[in-house]
Order: C-alpha cells, then structure tokens, then sequence
C-alpha cells in the first residue's frame, strides 16, 4: 500500500543560497539561454561595437576582435550581477553584496580600459572643436536663430 502515500517533497540542502550566474557563463550557454534579454543586449552591444570600431566584421583587426570578444565577456557577467541584484536586492541581510564590491567594480573598470583601448574615447575627441571652429559655429548659430 505504499504506492497511495504521497511523495516527499525535496528540501534544498542547507546553506545553499542564490548565485548570479557569471561565472558559470564562460563554461555553460545555458545561463544565457535563461536570460534572452541579457543575450540580445550582448548581441546588440557586439554588433555596435564593431559598427564604431571598423564598420562591419571584416574590417576588424585580430586585436580589435579579440578587445570587443573580452569586452562582451565581462559586460556579460556584470549584466548578469546587475540583473541578479535587480531582482534579489543589493543587500545581504545588512551587508551589501560581495559581488557589489570589488568583483563588479574590477570587471566595470576593465570594460572601461578596454574600451579606451579599443580607441573609443579617440572619436569623441575627434569631435572637439578648436577655437576657430567654435566661434565660426557659434556665428552660424546665432544668424540662424535671428532668422526665426
């Protein structure tokens, strides 16, 4: 008669608590199978990336794709941080996070250098203008808003 008796629910072992999930990214596709918001904001920030950097695929050098591919590696984990802390909050009990402090800072700084390395920071630069310019610009404003 033991096979009218209900089944036993299992617990979850104790001390197991929740994980973001970044860092089984490198090893498993599953987690971004598990986050297609997260995979399609990766995609999207590749495909950008690439667009800034030379235009299409083919017209990237071995070492700006290999930046872009460690780019979207660590964006991809501090993604997954963030939507982790979105959902479960960014304290643990009265501490913040550990992942919040120096993991997160570390892959969001080298995102950054990255980036600087990419030449990124150089097109903004490129868009400054000299003294000339700005004045000549300023003119042109000005006359155009006179029209109106």
């Amino acid at each position: 008669m033991t096979g009218n008796r209900p089944k036993k629910k299992k617990k979850a072992p104790q001390g197991r608590r929740y994980v973001h999930g970044g860092y089984s990214l490198v090893s498993r596709d599953e987690v971004m199978k598990d986050n297609p918001r997260i995979r399609r904001y990766l995609e999207d920030s590749r495909a950008g990336l690439v667009r800034d950097i030379a235009g299409d695929e083919a017209s990237l050098t071995e070492g700006q794709r290999i930046l872009i591919d460690r780019i979207i590696s660590k964006l991809a984990v501090t993604r997954l941080i963030e939507s982790f802390v979105e959902k479960h909050g960014p304290f643990e009990g009265k501490e913040l996070r550990k992942m919040l402090g120096q993991n997160y800072l570390s892959f969001d700084n080298s995102i950054r250098l990255s980036l600087v390395a990419l030449g990124l920071d150089k097109r903004a630069s490129e868009k400054i203008l000299d003294p000339i310019d700005y004045i000549q610009s300023f003119d042109e404003r000005k006359k155009k808003s006179r029209k109106k």
